[in-house]
């Protein structure tokens, strides 16, 4: 008999801007968040060279194996992107989070205003966690977002991405808590 547990932790990560956007900018970023997340999910289902490429993923890749699939994959994403229609300048910024996040398991599963833009991104390890933590430390997080929204907003702003320890801390002790209830949580 074998008993099969998935828990994963979704992660809110917040975008602030100074001075705060348009409310239709704010919508307009979310819709055309969730329309790229959308077109790429298809993809990383349907397109034979980006199965190829997921399929090589797994545990002990070096780093430099991992860089080599998340450039496969971003240029991948990217002409997907452009043909969908997702506007020009948020494509290369958007393939490159999209790649890492695929490499690294985290999938995007939601983004909404809520006093801020607060993008939930979900990871399905303690691993995942930990790399969506890195991406966001290192800036790179701030990297795409800032220039995704500089795209959009016909003013400079000044792009804050974060995560709240409260929250981080409480998915990873989701993730990382003796399991033994056999029971499949999602933290919203």
């Amino acid at each position: 008999m074998v008993l099969c547990c998935t828990f994963t932790a979704a992660v809110p990560v917040h975008v602030d801007t100074s001075p705060p956007l348009a409310v239709s900018t704010e919508q307009s970023f979310i819709a055309e968040l969730q329309k790229a997340n959308g077109i790429v999910d298809r993809v990383k289902r349907t397109s034979p060279e980006v199965i190829q490429l997921m399929s090589q993923l797994r545990e002990d890749l070096s780093p430099y194996e991992q860089t080599v699939i998340i450039d496969q994959l971003r240029q991948q994403f990217e002409a997907s992107l452009l043909q969908g229609g997702v506007p020009p300048g948020m494509v290369p910024g958007l393939a490159l989070m999209l790649a890492h996040n695929t490499v690294n398991d985290i999938q995007l599963v939601l983004a909404m205003r809520g006093g801020s833009i607060v993008v939930y991104f979900l990871g399905k390890t303690v691993k995942s966690i930990y790399a969506l933590g890195q991406m966001i430390t290192s800036g790179f997080m701030h990297a795409v977002f800032a220039a995704v929204i500089e795209s959009m907003s016909r003013t400079s702003v000044v792009v804050n991405v974060y995560i709240r320890a409260d929250e981080f801390n409480l998915r990873l002790l989701c993730l990382s808590k003796p399991q033994d209830k056999g029971r499949s949580i999602a933290v919203l």
